[in-house]
């Protein structure tokens, strides 16, 4: 009879802005799991998680650490699931258009009404283009959201399509801090990727997911919670 051999354990990965990456824990780590970081550090410099200067020297590091040929091949996506993420960043970037025009849902509020809350910082609600923002990769194929952050709160809404997961199966995810939802809300597939949007440890496990059925129902939801936060405008 041949040993059982128990199953090798797997790293948790943890995106770059939240752990130390010494040239010790870079050296522990798979080709793969190195291309993966480096995909999602480009993701988090482009919205402004790290800053330039952290992903400048981290990125030198990973490909130091990455034969030429591995950092030039990248995994060709679906077209169709390309222009699923098109249609779902402008569907959601055209929300929060209507919602900033009817609610006072600026950087300069957020920033007034966080006074003495050290180190805040406002959130777009969109990226330059107007669109949903991209969000870490993380678990997932690729999730974009709007999102609005008021003091120690968080509302956010994204269309989320888990990694190995059939486009057909994308969904639209509420989002938000345990004062927004449910506080006792179950743990789920798109918790992780709720958790992505805390800004310290505390937030980050105050972080809800909560899947909805479609995205007339996810909208309203979010209307709600973006109400509890801010002003309408007259």
């Amino acid at each position: 009879m041949s040993k059982a051999r128990s199953a090798p354990v797997k790293p948790v990965f943890i995106p770059p802005s939240q752990i130390v990456w010494t040239d010790e824990r870079l050296a522990a780590l798979g080709k793969d799991q190195l291309i993966n970081l480096l995909a999602n550090l480009q993701t988090q410099r482009s919205s402004g998680r790290v800053s330039e200067e952290i992903a400048v020297e981290l990125e030198v590091r990973i490909k130091g650490l990455l034969p030429a040929r591995a950092i030039s091949v990248r995994t060709k996506r679906p077209r169709s699931e390309v222009l699923l993420e098109a249609r779902t960043a402008e569907q959601l970037g055209a929300l929060a258009t209507d919602l900033a025009a009817r609610y006072d849902i600026s950087a300069e509020t957020a920033v007034n009404a966080a006074e003495g809350i050290k180190g805040f910082r406002p959130q777009p609600l969109t990226d330059s283009k107007g669109h949903a923002r991209a969000g870490t990769k993380g678990g997932a194929a690729f999730e974009r959201f709007i999102g609005y952050r008021s003091r120690d709160s968080y509302a956010g809404l994204a269309f989320v399509l888990l990694a190995n997961q059939a486009q057909e199966r994308g969904c639209y995810v509420l989002l938000g801090t345990d004062d927004l939802l449910a506080a006792d809300l179950p743990p789920n597939d798109y918790t992780p990727i709720a958790e992505q949007h805390g800004w310290s440890a505390a937030a980050r496990s105050r972080m809800r997911a909560e899947p909805m059925s479609n995205y007339a129902e996810a909208a309203e939801r979010f209307e709600g919670l973006i109400a509890r936060l801010a002003v309408p405008r007259h």
